[in-house]
Parts: structure tokens; C-alpha cells; sequence
């Protein structure tokens, strides 16, 4: 197994991703690309516009749904499909954390190309983001589609 990745898991109704990584950036980094090859695939179009992603959560699984959905907020509200992430930068606030990001993708347009699934939400259903005794972490996020 590589030292992160992601890979599509079977689910009985929704879409299921199981992402590892060594440390929480990459992890949430790892979740985005596997989110953004469920939605366009692992050849999408090049990218070509560039954007700062900024959401806050109580804890590392909020912040991790809260990223995921803001990756499809955008591809909702500026039909910007973000396929290629940097490692995000996350940090302790008072009252939680606070990820930040640059990424990247297209411009969409629904009448010419459509996401391979539909992706609604992430869910918090099963989600728990905990390292294991080498201090890597590995974690199953589950897609309302």
C-alpha cells in the first residue's frame, strides 16, 4: 500500500471512500482527489482556474465533512470542478480548527459533460479520524448520492 491514497470501498446504498495518509493534511488532501476522481474520473479535463478553499469545524471530522462539501459547493454554485489539490494547512483555534487550501479545476458546464456519480453530501456516518500506533491515520468517508 502506498503511503497515501484513497480507493472507492463497497456500500449498500452510497458512495464509499477509504483514504490513509501519515498526517491530517495530506489525509484531507487524499480525500479530495478521491472525491474529485468519483465525480470526474482519473483523466478530467486540464485545469485551469485556481481557487483558496477556507472552512472551520469543532473537530477534525466537521473540518473533513466541511471541506468535502465545500469542494461540491463550489462545483455548485461557480461550476468550478476542483480536481487537484495542495496539502492543506490546518490549525488549532479556540473554538476548533480552521483548514485552508489551494486548488484547482475547470470551468463546468453541465450541459456538455455531467459528473460520472452524483454526489450530494459527505455524511458524518461511521466517521472517525484516528491514528493508529505509527501515528498514520485511515479513514472511511461515506457520500450521500
Amino acid at each position: 500500500m502506498s503511503a497515501a491514497g484513497f480507493a472507492a470501498v463497497d456500500h449498500p446504498a452510497d458512495l464509499a471512500l477509504r483514504v490513509w495518509a501519515g498526517d491530517r493534511g495530506e489525509l484531507f488532501r487524499q480525500a479530495a482527489r478521491g472525491l474529485a476522481t468519483e465525480l470526474w474520473g482519473t483523466a478530467p479535463p486540464t485545469a485551469t482556474r485556481e481557487t483558496t478553499l477556507a472552512v472551520t469545524g469543532l473537530d477534525a471530522e466537521e473540518l473533513l465533512v466541511a471541506w468535502l462539501g465545500e469542494i461540491l459547493y463550489v462545483l455548485e454554485r461557480d461550476r468550478l470542478a476542483l480536481t487537484d489539490f495542495e496539502r492543506p494547512e490546518i490549525a488549532a483555534e479556540s473554538e476548533g480548527l480552521r483548514l485552508s487550501g489551494r486548488a484547482r479545476g475547470f470551468l463546468w458546464d453541465p450541459e456538455r459533460r455531467t459528473p460520472r456519480v452524483e454526489i450530494k453530501a459527505p455524511t458524518y456516518h461511521r466517521l472517525a479520524i484516528v491514528p493508529d500506533r505509527q501515528g498514520r491515520f485511515d479513514v472511511t468517508i461515506i457520500f450521500d448520492t
